[in-house]
């Protein structure tokens, strides 16, 4: 092409090929650079504390939030708080469950939905706080009328995810005994759909805090080398494929992994305390970025490409939304006043947040709320101004050629 035109790059035809090439560019503003909208956002209040910690999309188009509520701030009764919503976060139905602290919810094949949750009990061994707990997977239909209910003694489970045979996955860790070599034993146990365990693995002297069933029918769980103080220790992820056996484990330089999502070619992008990163499908470090202070307590796939993570900054105590691209680079940031994020899934179109809004220091309501991407016209943000330069300088070639003449 250079050949057959070389004689057209007169010095004017430069200066309207140069103003087109610098001034259209600034015309467009990509989806990935502008921040989501709240589309809406909406609270629950069954007493004076309240929270979520987990929501997860519905096949109706709504969503399931799963979370606490206390009777008082101190000595007061932890229930379990569930509740339906439709695509609006509008309350179809709220079901309580006393005596429990969340985990996990999700969405099972029959419309019903599949919780985990647990008790925790901490006592003073030879001058040593010691934890001890039992968990519960508990299967309810799809008005969250209970089911059935399978206690997990000596586990704190973290994540319950259903898998294609209409089983479930269930990850968390073990408490070991007192005097033990090690605190905890991360665990992962394949059940079928009653729950009745079929394997289980374990790895010690780690905790898992997330996990799911990968695209292939193997699993990916993370969590800590630490798992009471998630300012040190290493970040880990392990790969296993359908039967449980270990593909692979990485450690990395995050103190944590608190959420993962696994990515359409195939890599798992995680998030942590102050830290973010993306893996390949073997494990190895792709890219690893810090976010100083922010502990990022959820991830999600962007619907254009690219990665969200929300959570809470422990500077300000403000809940925010990170908009990532796909080299890990920040785009945009929202920040959420008075809110503390603890969950987010992809919907259609953007994300829903789950987690407490603080209304004052004694009291807190369940917060959902809906983020909705927003797509800029491309060349349109500046209307017609690439094209009315690139006129201007076809004017003055005109110009210049009817002088020539």
């Amino acid at each position: 092409m250079t050949k057959g035109y070389r004689a057209i790059w007169r010095p004017e035809m430069i200066l309207a090929a140069m103003l087109i090439v610098v001034v259209l560019p600034a015309g467009v503003v990509s989806a990935s650079e502008t921040s989501p909208e709240v589309a809406w956002n909406v609270t629950f209040t069954p007493e004076n504390i309240s929270k979520f910690d987990a929501v997860a999309p519905t096949a109706d188009g709504g969503f399931i939030a799963l979370g606490s509520t206390l009777t008082q701030m101190v000595g007061g009764r932890e229930d379990l708080l569930l509740v339906k919503t439709d695509g609006q976060g509008n309350e179809e139905w709220t079901v309580r469950i006393p005596d429990m602290a969340p985990a996990s919810v999700a969405e099972t094949g029959d419309g019903g939905y599949i919780v985990g949750a647990y008790t925790m009990s901490r006592t003073v061994v030879d001058q040593s706080l010691t934890s001890q707990g039992t968990s519960f997977l508990i299967k309810t239909d799809a008005t969250g009328d209970e089911e059935w209910r399978q206690v997990l003694p000596g586990e704190k489970v973290s994540t319950v995810r259903p898998t294609a045979d209409g089983g479930y996955a269930v990850i968390g860790w073990l408490w070991d005994p007192p005097e033990s070599a090690n605190d905890t034993t991360a665990v992962i146990t394949k059940t079928d759909g009653d729950a009745t365990p079929i394997w289980n693995r374990t790895f010690p002297g780690i905790s898992a805090n997330a996990g799911f069933v990968t695209a292939d029918g193997g699993y990916i769980i993370g969590g800590t080398t630490s798992p009471f103080n998630n300012d040190i220790g290493d970040a880990f992820l392990i790969r296993l494929d359908a039967d449980g056996n270990t593909l692979w484990h990485e450690n990395y330089q995050a103190p944590v992994v608190y959420d993962i999502e696994e990515t359409d070619d195939g890599r798992f992008v995680y998030s942590g305390n102050y830290w973010y990163g993306l893996v390949d499908r073997e494990g190895e470090e792709v890219w690893l970025r810090n976010m100083e202070g922010l502990s990022g307590y959820a991830v999600a796939l962007q619907p254009a490409g690219g990665y969200m993570i929300a959570g809470t900054d422990h500077r300000s105590g403000e809940g925010f939304a990170l908009g990532i691209d796909a080299d890990g680079t920040i785009q945009w940031n929202m920040t959420f006043p008075a809110t503390g994020i603890y969950a987010a899934s992809s919907a259609p179109g953007g994300y829903t947040l789950a987690g407490i809004r603080h209304l004052s220091p004694d009291t807190s309501v369940a917060w959902l709320a809906g983020l909705a991407e927003t797509t800029e016209p491309a060349p349109t943000a500046a209307p017609g101004f690439g094209t009315v330069v690139a006129g201007a300088a076809l004017l003055l070639l005109l110009a210049g050629r009817k002088r020539r003449g």
